[in-house]
């Protein structure tokens, strides 16, 4: 191969391994069914699919809960005042999930 091709190679192989790499995943602030609209208000994360009930204990640290994500099959359910409904999101590839605040937030990064 040619330098130039092994380069090129080389630019495609990296710009794979970064696309690959983890998008950081947030709870919406608000969900909306016709006009109501529903805030966020707790959140809970598990280690493998909600159903499953592994849900896992945070490290307090303050105002936010911290979740450190090593050997984790991380799924982040973000949960809303008024109603039933969840919005659930499987955070693969993360390290870290932090929840708490005001307003209330939840995120995994």
């Amino acid at each position: 191969m040619l330098f130039s091709e092994l380069l090129l190679l080389a630019s495609v192989m990296a710009l794979i391994a970064c696309s690959a790499a983890a998008a950081p995943v947030n709870c919406p602030a608000f969900i909306q069914a016709g006009a109501v609209k529903d805030e966020l208000n707790n959140a809970s994360l598990y280690d493998g699919p909600p159903d499953e009930m592994a849900d896992l204990i945070p490290d307090e640290s303050g105002a936010m809960d911290i979740w450190n994500l090593d050997s984790v099959d991380p799924y982040l359910v973000c949960k809303y005042i008024g109603t039933a409904k969840i919005v659930t999101f499987h955070a693969t590839s993360t390290k870290i999930c932090e929840a708490g605040g005001k307003p209330f937030q939840a995120f995994c990064r």
